[in-house]
């Protein structure tokens, strides 16, 4: 009898988990909670999507598992391309694995390969041309002759959660200087990020800092399919430009200073 691929499923293996919420506000000014959302990837890397109308503290194996429907591949993984890194499991402790982030406004559009192709093909080439505060890119991991995740160092922090914990342990003029070396090295490949805020920034246990999310990088002047966060931005843009770096990089400073 083949295993079943939720077999154990929790909430604790659900990634994404998101909660969606009414833009209307009850009578007590609450918002109203409208569903929940969640993905979850298998040990042999078929994605699940599911929806429910419990919040997540509710959420049980037994809902869990009725409300994930099976991806087709189509959906979510893109064919690998010829000439990439192709990284052969297992994957140790010290690399991570990036795998498509399955949610509600992707799914069935198609978009989810396009956009790992899209970050395939720039890390591929920073892998020719890497930098010491970007995070060191490994290669692809493959499937079904997919590309199933993409195998980067792993680092246990974002920028946002190194100063929450313990605001004195990293040094600001050096913490900004290598982020700017970084977002200085992707405009000279004629690339820019498009995304840079604290949490696309990883610490490692020495307290140095990497730039890190390819998804919205791309050459200037290429339309994107994803590109800037709430409060990062000047304005919503729908195509790469250096100039969405600079903006960030000045509030990336000046939240820095916040902390200093």
């Amino acid at each position: 009898m083949a295993q079943d691929p939720l077999q154990g499923i929790s909430v604790h293996n659900l990634s994404p988990l998101y909660e969606a919420f009414s833009e209307e506000d009850d009578e007590h000014g609450n918002p109203i909670f409208e569903s929940s959302s969640f993905g979850y990837i298998t040990e042999n890397f078929l994605a699940y999507f599911g929806e429910s109308n419990l919040r997540k503290h509710d959420l049980t194996p037994m809902a869990i598992k009725e409300s994930l429907k099976l991806l087709p591949d189509d959906d979510v993984d893109p064919r690998v391309p010829p000439s990439v890194t192709i990284v052969s499991p297992p994957i140790h402790s010290k690399l991570f694995v990036k795998h498509p982030k399955l949610n509600t406004g992707f799914r069935g559009a198609g978009l989810l390969p396009k956009l790992t192709l899209k970050e395939l093909e720039v890390l591929e080439r920073l892998k020719e041309r890497p930098h010491p505060h970007i995070v060191r890119y490994h290669g692809c991991l493959t499937a079904r002759n997919r590309v199933v995740g993409l195998v980067f160092d792993y680092c246990s922090r974002t920028l946002y959660q190194t100063l929450e914990e313990d605001r004195r342990s990293i040094d600001i003029k050096t913490c900004m200087n290598s982020i700017t070396a970084a977002t200085e090295h992707l405009h000279a490949l004629g690339l820019a990020h498009n995304d840079l805020n604290p949490h696309n920034i990883m610490v490692d246990e020495n307290n140095v800092t990497y730039v890190i999310d390819m998804g919205s990088c791309q050459p200037s002047g290429h339309d994107l399919i994803t590109g800037g966060s709430l409060g990062w931005v000047d304005e919503e843009f729908t195509t790469s430009h250096p100039k969405h770096d600079d903006a960030a990089l000045k509030k990336l400073r000046i939240w820095l200073e916040d902390y200093s």
